[in-house]
């Protein structure tokens, strides 16, 4: 059984993945627009992160039920700490050039919200529900900012090649 809190801690690790992630390719990278850029998505996720953690999520364990939760929590924090979902750091430090990080992020992105999608058909509490589709709302959000940076991007490009 996946609680609210549980949800939202796997959050929380999945954006800190994807902001460590982000950090890492910025200090590596060469071009100056590749490092704004990944700073930015490292705010982004650090933004969410911190969103994340302030959801107030009511403590709702009985004591039966709370040594098999904690295994339960553990096991999934430990499986969530290494997962980045498609983003990763190899690839990152592939992308040369703005477009190709906007679509390589659009990746991640969607990823994570099939992830959440996924984790919800195996809740069946409302309000945990509820709570997630919160986190996903977020997810899509943060989605078609990325895809107004892709439009603007692409127009950009347009502009200088005529």
């Amino acid at each position: 059984m996946f609680t609210r809190n549980d949800i939202r801690n796997i959050a929380i690790q999945i954006e800190s993945n994807g902001e460590q992630v982000y950090r890492s390719a910025a200090k590596k990278a060469d071009d100056p627009q590749l490092v704004q850029m990944f700073a930015w998505m490292a705010d982004e996720e650090m933004r969410h992160g911190q969103w994340f953690k302030a959801l107030q999520v009511p403590a709702q364990t009985s004591p039966a039920h709370e040594e098999i939760e904690t295994m339960g929590r553990s096991l999934l924090q430990e499986m969530m700490k290494s997962q980045t979902f498609s983003l990763e750091d190899a690839q990152l430090q592939r992308v040369t050039d703005i477009s190709a990080l906007l679509v390589l992020s659009l990746e991640f992105e969607n990823d994570t919200i099939l992830f959440y999608e996924m984790l919800r058909a195996f809740i069946e509490e409302t309000e945990t529900i509820e709570q997630l589709n919160i986190i996903i709302t977020e997810e899509q959000g943060h989605v078609q900012q990325l895809e107004r940076l892709k439009t603007i991007y692409a127009e950009k490009l347009k502009q200088n090649n005529q």
